[in-house]
């Protein structure tokens, strides 16, 4: 999950730290960029594809680095910020809130690591006042760990350690989130106020909220080592606290035509990364020998090539590629077996960068055979009737199949449903770009909402719509304009209110650059 590293920068930071080694001076601030330190290096090892941000804070905050992987400029940015005054932990909370609402919305859990100097500054009525403040519990699911840069034994520690464990206990206690035991933070003190005491404090963090999960991913006879990242949570059933844990063997029990799977509510999803690619960078540095002849210096070239596929991963055939370029040219998802009533599926999926990167995702479903209700119970699914009959296989209507595609909507709570709304103005924002991708969102919206008998919905986004078309910059071309118009015009359009078989299209617009000579 994403990691927010929200570090204090106020004066008492810059208090120096009395050791007994004269040959090297330190301060609170220097401690903790030291342990920020040591949390990259960790997850450089053991959650490279993790995204970081860095928000310093006094009395008011400051994005530093937005979210990352390229931890690097996190490390060259520590060295460069500047202290400010005193410190208000509830401001920067606030500025948390923001950053994460904003790049991840409502349903991604988050990792918050405090780093301050034990110190809050107040008196018992003004942690009371800080609690009060405080934008607790968040709106998305949240881990939120402190690491105060002070010796056990001082005395500013024993009067801020119940307000750091209130702020802990807050943190845990979101509404988005069934199972708030299991996001539950923790307060990091070090043994003693020295680098090697507060590394270790961090080390223990890392150690116990960014394991690896490594697993066997089969399917008949054919297996693969994988990693599921990020590390998957227990999940809860019938209210039964961590009544489901994922096994160490996932089995892929068949496979669905992704129209017949429909949009199932997933509680998380993971990236299946096998083993070779996983540590391929790693193997590829252990394995390297600048000693060892290449193809054209060796005399012996027809002895190399079980070695050669060794040291190079992508000569080594793998199930999880098969597996990835199955789903994706069938267009199908795989249905996998988790541990006792629980299930998952796995489909191919493109991710949304420059790269465009391709790899496989699990989904995790909610535990019990009715996870997908209109698929029947989960357990009693069985092989396709071969008979020959033209009857569909599971009650999906045909007007599912629809010009234009996309899957259901599941707004089983209300952020999902924000969610949804929030990805429709975005791609408003990115007119004229954006134009199939903003009507494709909308008829999933629309047709939805028809389905549910919520049409105050329609209404609502259609003047989200209209505010976006009077806010649009001057330099934006007049298509911007005229699209909006036209998508809330026909979220309205009384004729077709009703008609969940209607398909809106974009406007029909052809607007030439001419050029006068004089």
């Amino acid at each position: 999950m994403p990691a927010v590293i929200l570090l204090d920068v106020s004066l008492s930071m810059s208090r120096p730290v009395v050791t007994t080694d004269t040959t090297e001076s330190h301060t609170r601030f220097t401690i903790a960029t030291a342990a920020i330190n040591t949390f990259l290096d960790y997850l450089c090892v053991h959650a490279k594809l993790e995204y970081v941000a860095l928000v310093t804070f006094s009395s008011s905050y400051e994005v530093a680095v937005p979210f990352t992987r390229e931890f690097d400029n996190i490390r060259v940015k520590l060295p460069q910020l500047e202290e400010g005054d005193k410190t208000c932990i509830e401001t920067a909370l606030h500025g948390v809130n923001q950053l994460v609402l904003n790049e991840w919305g409502y349903q991604t859990p988050v990792q918050i690591i405090l780093i301050t100097d034990g110190s809050c500054g107040v008196g018992a009525i003004g942690r009371n006042r800080i609690i009060q403040a405080l934008p607790l519990p968040p709106t998305f699911p949240a881990k939120l760990h402190i690491i105060p840069v002070v010796s056990p034994h001082e005395t500013c520690l024993l009067h801020a350690m119940p307000l750091y464990q209130k702020i802990v206990d807050l943190a845990s206690n979101t509404t988005n989130n069934s199972n708030a035991s299991l996001m539950r933070g923790a307060i990091y003190c070090p043994d003693q106020l020295t680098v090697p005491g507060v590394v270790a404090a961090m080390t223990r963090l890392c150690e116990q909220h960014y394991q690896e999960f490594w697993c066997t991913l089969k399917c008949g006879q054919l297996e693969s080592r994988v990693q599921i990242f990020p590390a998957p949570q227990p999940a809860s059933h019938d209210g039964v606290v961590a009544s489901h844990t994922l096994s160490n063997q996932l089995h892929v029990i068949g496979f669905l035509q992704q129209q017949d799977l429909g949009t199932p509510i997933a509680i998380s999803k993971h990236l299946v990364i096998p083993q070779a690619q996983a540590c391929s960078n790693s193997a590829t540095r252990e394995n390297y020998d600048p000693k060892t002849p290449t193809k054209e210096g060796s005399s012996a070239e027809g002895t190399s090539t079980d070695e050669d596929n060794i040291s190079d991963p992508s000569k080594v055939p793998n199930f999880c590629v098969l597996l990835h370029g199955a789903l994706k040219v069938e267009g199908m998802a795989a249905i996998v077996q988790l541990g006792s009533e629980w299930w998952g599926t796995v489909s191919a999926w493109c991710e949304v960068s420059r790269a465009r990167r391709s790899c496989l995702l699990l989904s995790v479903l909610r535990p019990g055979s009715s996870a997908a209700p209109w698929l029947g119970a989960l357990d009693q699914l069985g092989p396709a009737d071969e008979s020959g009959t033209t009857t569909e296989t599971f009650p999906v209507r045909s007007w599912r199949s629809y010009s234009g595609g996309g899957s259901g909507c599941a707004w089983a709570r209300p952020h999902a449903l924000l969610a949804d709304v929030q990805k429709v103005l975005r791609h408003a924002r990115k007119l004229p770009d954006k134009t199939q991708h903003l009507y494709k969102e909308l008829n999933r919206l629309r047709r939805a909402a028809i389905s549910l008998g919520f049409s105050e919905l329609l209404t609502c986004v259609g003047s989200a719509l209209e505010r976006e078309c009077t806010v649009l910059p001057s330099s934006a071309p007049p298509e911007c304009a005229l699209q909006l118009a036209h998508a809330a015009a026909a979220l309205r359009d009384p004729r077709t209110a009703l008609d969940i078989k209607h398909t809106l299209q974009p406007l029909a617009t052809n607007f030439t650059v001419t050029s006068m000579s004089h």
